[in-house]
Parts: structure tokens; C-alpha cells; sequence
């Protein structure tokens, strides 16, 4: 009987804030809960942002990503302003 073995999958949770669509800042943030259940947090973020730059044309995404078992990368993409999802795998 073949055994399998189950590997710890570590994600990485980010937001990325863009000016006219240019990444110009990313921090990362707690993998803990829903990748939609951190969207209140970015869209707070965003709305300080613009309080203090209000002629940029600011937008936030929040991005999860990990590798699985046969090292593809996963990708999870969530607008925080539209909350347009996004998945991809490379």
C-alpha cells in the first residue's frame, strides 16, 4: 500500500497598492481566515491612502499565493475596491 505524505502548505497573504495600475507598495498581512474576510481591512487601507493622496489613482488588491505538492504556484487575486476575484495556477 503506498503511503502518502501530507505536506504543510505555507501561503503567503499580501496587499498590493498600485498607482495607475503600477505596484508602488506591498506588505504582508495574516494568512488567518477567508482571503474575502480581509477585504474591510483593505478597503480602510485604501481610503486612508486616499485621504492623504487624493490625486493618485489609487487601488488595492489583496493576493494570496502558494506552491502545491507537484510545485505549481497558486495564486488568489481580490480587488478590494470591486471585489473581483481572481485564481490562476503557473
Amino acid at each position: 500500500m503506498a503511503k502518502i505524505i501530507e505536506q504543510a502548505v505555507k501561503k503567503t497573504r499580501y496587499i498590493s497598492v498600485r498607482l495607475a495600475g503600477e505596484e508602488v507598495y506591498v506588505e504582508n498581512i495574516s494568512t488567518e481566515g477567508d482571503l474575502l474576510g480581509a477585504v474591510p481591512a483593505g478597503k480602510l487601507r485604501l481610503r486612508e491612502i486616499q485621504k492623504v493622496m487624493p490625486l493618485g489613482d489609487w487601488s488595492l488588491n489583496i493576493e494570496e499565493q502558494w506552491k502545491d505538492r507537484i510545485g505549481k504556484t497558486h495564486f488568489r487575486i481580490v480587488d478590494a475596491t470591486t471585489g473581483k476575484f481572481q485564481e490562476s495556477v503557473l
